[in-house]
């Protein structure tokens, strides 16, 4: 249980978003450990209290989700983006028909902070420049964000130039993990063995068949939404996976996209006036 001043006392982590895009699923039971060792990209062997980016991925090693996993204690948790839960849980159901572990939806209220968190049980250190805080108390989580807001641009912002990618219900299903950049990330293992569509994996990191990759991309105009189709003279090249407006809010910002490999040309994206060039 958090109390309320451990909260406020808390200075690192005095501005923060409110993350409710986000959702999480706890995994419990005796094989909670082996189950995901046969789903996730990384090693679930590896996981603990210190979160690690990570991906499941369907039988044709195309990601079905990414997210953040770690383990405490029992439970094992898998964040990721709130699109996804649903489909997720379907999923992966007739999978746990045959493990003696169960999974359900997780109540924490998720808020994510720049730079580095307090050394407390309820922050996650993502990496030096981003934290999560994971209250169960979702009044407590409330407190703390009306205290002293972060843009949530400003956490999107951060996550785009960290080229992590959060996949939604529109991009789902659509793309190798390396065409995420998962690999560079250290989001796949190609040592721990075998889990589903590890097969399809290890075969284009190996014969290096990856045609599309992630990029960062400026936008100007209105900004692109995610799954949207990225177009040269009318042709599609590739497609936006995640954007948000720069920190003076006009119309322009960052994106990441997913592009054909060599593609240097002029760019747009569908259902929108927008431009967009590859970021320096």
């Amino acid at each position: 249980m958090i109390e309320e001043g451990e909260i406020a006392g808390s200075s690192n982590t005095a501005r923060v978003a409110w993350l409710d895009d986000l959702a999480s699923l706890n995994f419990n039971g005796p094989d909670v450990v082996d189950f995901l060792q046969g789903y996730l990209t990384t090693d679930a062997a590896a996981l603990d209290v210190e979160p690690r980016f990570t991906a499941i991925c369907n039988i044709k090693g195309r990601v079905v989700c990414t997210g953040y996993a770690w383990l405490e204690g029992p439970t094992a948790t898998l964040l990721l983006h709130r699109s996804l839960r649903p489909a997720l849980l379907e999923f992966l159901r007739p999978y746990l028909a045959f493990s003696r572990t169960w999974v359900a939806d997780g109540s924490a209220s998720i808020l994510g902070g720049l730079g580095t968190g307090d050394a407390a049980s309820h922050v996650k250190q993502l990496d030096p420049g981003r934290h999560l805080l994971v209250l169960e108390d979702p009044s407590l989580a409330e407190e703390l964000r009306s205290r002293a807001e972060l843009e949530r641009s400003a956490w999107d912002r951060a996550t785009i130039e960290r080229r992590e990618v959060w996949l939604q219900a529109e991009t789902s299903g659509a793309f190798l993990p390396q065409m995420l950049g998962l690999d560079e990330l250290g989001a796949v293992s190609f040592t721990k063995g075998c889990y589903l569509g590890q097969e399809v994996v290890a075969r284009a990191q190996h014969r290096g068949r990856v045609k599309r990759r992630l990029n960062v991309l400026g936008w100007q105009g209105v900004q692109p939404s995610v799954g949207a189709e990225i177009l040269a003279d009318g042709r599609q090249v590739g497609t936006v996976v995640a954007a948000t407006r720069a920190c003076d809010g006009g119309d322009a910002g960052k994106a990441l996209g997913v592009l054909q490999v060599g593609y240097t040309g002029p760019l747009s994206a569908s259902g929108s006036e927008t431009s967009l060039i590859r970021a320096v």
